[in-house]
Formats: structure tokens, C-alpha cells, sequence
């Protein structure tokens, strides 16, 4: 009997109401038809494409730097002042330990601690959008690279050893594979997995991913590890090549001794980015130059397939993140639940001790990146038929040259779905600045404030998100014209090979705003 209880509260959560979106209290209606909505989109992105076709010949300036060095200016002097940057050392060193003391012994409560405010809020929406659209902040205040890099000197001067000698050399084969790794286990603790909000749990999954970091870093090096199996410095790295700075290193010296091959990635023609070279070059051999946004996602060479996983991956749990709260994926719940045939083995599952929600979710989680991933190589083969004898590389090849061009949409797709959140519960960091271990402190008396819930509403989200989006498969389309232009031999070949990359371009706009606005759709309360 309490097995089918069990299983009488699966079919429910699949029959409950989707949430309304961002928790506004309010249902915005569509000035008009869905359908006119996804149409004028997909409409946007082609008009795009025929625009670039006749106007855009070659890729020839794009992402070479304009030759403003932000060093020569009093203001990028002083942010990169030795001092200015020690100090936001010591700070993000600080915060991390505060935040592990405040996850284990403050007070159990998510709107009490202030540890899940600062890693899911603060940290992981705000810190994307600040290298998205900014530049690769997250390498100066990352707290496991800091934290090691002085335990490196402690060790060094107590032995009188090079702190930086490793165990082994890193395989050529693992390429990114532990970063997407680490990445699908993070989106499932964010996006599966409820006990993700529990403050203890944040510390104790922060502190055992604290030892596989500085593990890897001291069996394989620690720039090496950074740049391939640190999920964060990979992710953020992503996506602040479509920033609109690079820190360029002009020494040859320098970069003819880095160990972790940083690099020589894309052969941007300099060392763009590579932090053991930054870390070990003087003031003099060092650029902060501007860039257009979205140059630094032309690359000069494929990068490898585990790349290509990583990126498709950061795709599919975006969009995942989406469809969960659709009126599909509750019919799917609801057929699965009332199944007659599934039954027996759903009260097995659950006689297990397995969470159906749970089990259901994860399983979706694991196909859609694979659904992603079959897609994106299908019509990689489709470029080759539609431009045949146009390169020789092959599909996997052709994949690593293409991949970054979808960055901009996932950038998109985080802008539209997470920035109402980073605006509301972001304010949360407030009040509990003054209180972090919810222990009903005041230090610096702005515990007592309460959160503006009108700072956006439902029809400001989705303009936003619907202008993101597209601007962001615009993009895209733009990216993968010009990247086609570099790749193949002549123009009217690299047209031919862009047709099935614009057919994707538009159905995966349309897709996305499908999902967007599903919320705002369905039959349900407006309240």
C-alpha cells in the first residue's frame, strides 16, 4: 500500500502546475500569437543570413586587435595594480572560507544562510554575465587557483623545490572530458537535485570538489589542470571570448617555455589569455586590448571533440532548464505516472529507495545533450554535402571549427532566463551581508531590508529574453558566416556550406522562444 502511495505522489508532482515564470506573481499575456512571435524570430535570423551573404566577403579585421591597450590608461593601470589585485585575492579567499563556515555551521535555512545566495545567484549568473560581457574575471579571483598558488610558494621556500613540478603529464586524449564531466554533475545538482539548496550540502560539495581540484592540479600541473579540467575556468574562459578584452602576451620568450599548452590553442596569432604565460610575464611583455564582442570565437583550427561535447553540452542543460518547466514536459510526467504497462517497474524503482521525480529528470538530463550532440554532427555532415570538395577535413574536424559560433546562444539563453533572478533574488545578498550564518546579527544594518519585487515585471523579462535570443542566434549566424569564409577555400563554397547551419539557426530560435514562453501560454492562473 505505501508503494502506491509513493507512486500516487509521482503522478501528482507530473500533474502539478508548472510554476509561473520568475516567481513574479503575475501572468504577462502575449500582445499577440505565439505563432507570429516564433515566425518573426526564425524571419530575423534569416534576413541575417541573406544580409551577411551580400555584404560580407571576407573575414579579414575580424577579432584582430584594434590597438587600444587598456594598460596605457590611468584606469587600466590602476585596476591592475599589484595591490588592486592582491586585494581581490585576499577577498575571494576570504568569501570562500566564509562561505564553506557559513554552509556548515549557519543557519540551515536557504533564505537565511548566505552561502546558496552567493554560489547560485552571485557567483554562477552573476559571474557568467561579468565574463560574458566583460572580460575573463573569474581567472584573477578563482579561490582554488589562489589558494593553491600560495600553499606553492609556502612549500617552496619551507623544501627549497620548484613548487610547480607535477606527477604526471596531462594525456592528450583526456583533452576537456573532466570538465564536461564535472560540468553534467553541476547542472545536476542545480537543475535535479533539491538538496542543491541546502546550505551544508553547498559546503561539503564545494570542499570535496576542492580536493579533486587541487588533486589534479598537483598530479598534472596546475595551469594545465585549470585550463582542461577545472570545470569553472573552462566555462567562464568560454564564454569570455566573446568579451570585448584579451590579456595578450608579446614576449616569444615567455610562451616558448609554458608547460600547460594554453597558448597554442586556436593559434590566435599570440599568446591571448594563457595565465601561466600572464603569471610569468613582466608589466612590459603584458596587453589589455579591446576587441569587437564575439572576435575572440573565430579560431584559426578546430578545436577537439571533447571541446565540441563541452560547448553542446552547456547548450542542452540551458535548454533542458527551459523545457522542465513546460506544459510538455508535465503531459510526459502525467502519460509516465498513468502508464499501466510502466507501473510495476515504477513501484520496483521505487521500492529501491529511488525518487521517480528525480530518476525521470535525470534520464532527460543525459538525452538531451546526446540529442544535441547527434544534431549538431548531423548537419556538420549536411555542410559537407551542400559544399562538397570544399574541405577536406572531416566532420569532427569541421565540428571544432564551427562549435564556438554557438556560444552567443547559450550566452542568450542564460541573459533570458537567469537575469530577472540575478535582479530579485540577487537582493538577498543584502540583508544577509549583515547576517551570514543567520544568527540573527546586524553588522552593518541592512539586515531589516526587504526586496523590491517591481524592480522588473513579467513583460519587461520577456522583451528582454526574446530580444537576447535572437540577437544571440543573429550572432551566431554571423560568427559561423565569417568562421566559413576563413575555413573554406572560396565564397560561393562557403555559402553553400552555412544553408543547413541557417536551417538549425532558426529552428533552434524558434524552439527556444517556444519554451520561453510556455509559462505565459498555458491555461492556468494569472496570479
Amino acid at each position: 500500500m505505501k508503494r502506491f502511495a509513493s507512486l500516487g505522489v509521482f503522478v501528482l508532482c507530473a500533474m502539478a502546475t508548472p510554476a509561473w515564470p520568475h516567481a513574479f506573481g503575475e501572468r504577462y499575456t502575449l500582445p499577440m500569437p505565439l505563432w507570429l512571435y516564433l515566425a518573426g524570430a526564425g524571419a530575423a535570423v534569416a534576413l541575417s543570413f541573406i544580409v551577411m551573404t551580400l555584404f560580407v566577403r571576407h573575414s579579414a579585421g575580424w577579432g584582430e586587435c584594434p590597438g587600444l591597450n587598456l594598460f596605457r590608461r590611468p584606469a587600466g593601470r590602476l585596476i591592475a595594480h599589484p595591490w588592486v589585485l592582491s586585494g581581490l585575492r585576499w577577498l575571494s579567499a576570504g568569501l570562500f572560507l566564509l562561505l564553506l563556515a557559513a554552509g556548515f555551521w549557519g543557519n540551515q535555512s536557504p533564505t537565511k544562510n548566505i552561502t546558496p545566495t552567493m554560489v547560485w545567484v552571485i557567483w554562477w549568473v552573476g559571474m557568467a554575465f561579468v565574463c560574458s560581457l566583460a572580460g575573463d574575471f573569474w581567472s584573477l579571483v578563482n579561490p582554488w587557483r589562489i589558494l593553491y598558488t600560495w600553499a606553492e610558494s609556502v612549500y617552496g621556500r619551507i623544501m627549497r623545490r620548484d613548487p610547480k613540478a607535477y606527477l604526471w603529464r596531462y594525456p592528450g586524449w583526456l583533452g576537456f572530458w573532466p570538465a564536461a564531466v564535472f560540468f553534467l554533475v553541476f547542472a545536476w545538482i542545480e537543475l535535479v537535485w533539491e538538496g542543491g539548496e541546502v546550505p551544508a550540502n553547498i559546503s561539503a560539495l564545494a570542499a570535496g570538489y576542492s580536493v579533486v581540484t587541487w588533486s589534479g592540479m598537483l598530479a598534472f600541473g596546475k595551469e594545465k589542470w585549470l585550463r582542461c579540467g577545472e570545470v569553472f575556468t573552462v566555462i567562464f574562459g568560454l564564454l569570455a571570448r566573446f568579451s570585448p578584452t584579451e590579456v595578450r602576451v608579446t614576449a616569444q620568450s615567455v610562451c616558448e617555455a609554458c608547460r600547460s599548452g594554453g597558448c597554442a590553442v586556436g593559434d590566435e596569432g599570440g599568446c591571448l589569455d594563457c595565465h601561466e604565460c600572464i603569471d610569468r610575464a613582466g608589466p612590459e611583455a603584458l596587453e589589455w586590448n579591446l576587441r569587437p564582442y564575439a572576435a575572440g570565437l573565430l579560431i584559426h583550427r578546430p578545436v577537439p571533440a571533447s571541446m565540441v561535447a563541452f560547448v553542446l553540452l552547456i547548450l542542452a542543460t540551458v535548454t533542458y532548464d527551459g523545457f522542465i518547466e513546460t506544459h510538455l514536459w508535465k503531459r510526459f510526467l502525467e502519460v509516465v505516472g498513468a502508464a499501466t504497462s510502466l507501473r510495476a517497474g515504477l513501484i520496483a524503482l521505487e521500492g529501491m529507495g529511488v525518487n521517480l521525480l528525480y530518476f525521470f529528470k535525470s534520464i532527460t538530463l543525459l538525452v538531451f545533450p546526446a540529442v544535441f550532440l547527434g544534431a549538431y554532427y548531423v548537419f556538420v555532415g549536411l555542410m559537407k554535402i551542400f559544399a562538397p570538395g570544399g574541405l577536406r577535413d572531416s566532420a569532427e574536424g569541421l565540428a571544432g571549427y564551427f562549435v564556438f559560433s554557438l556560444v552567443p546562444i547559450a550566452i542568450a539563453y542564460h541573459l533570458a532566463h537567469y537575469l530577472s533572478y540575478l535582479l530579485l533574488a540577487g537582493q538577498l545578498v543584502i540583508p544577509l551581508a549583515s547576517d551570514p550564518f543567520g544568527a540573527g546579527w546586524d553588522l552593518f544594518g541592512t539586515s531589516g531590508y526587504r526586496l523590491r519585487l517591481d524592480i522588473m515585471n513579467a513583460r519587461m523579462v520577456w522583451f528582454v529574453a526574446v530580444g537576447a535570443i535572437v540577437a544571440g542566434h543573429i550572432i551566431s549566424v554571423v560568427l559561423g558566416h565569417l568562421m566559413a569564409i576563413r575555413v573554406f577555400p572560396d565564397e560561393r563554397t562557403a555559402l553553400r556550406s552555412q544553408y543547413p547551419m541557417m536551417v538549425l539557426m532558426i529552428g533552434y530560435t524558434m524552439m527556444s522562444l517556444w519554451i520561453l514562453a510556455q509559462p505565459l501560454v498555458v491555461k492556468g492562473p494569472a496570479g
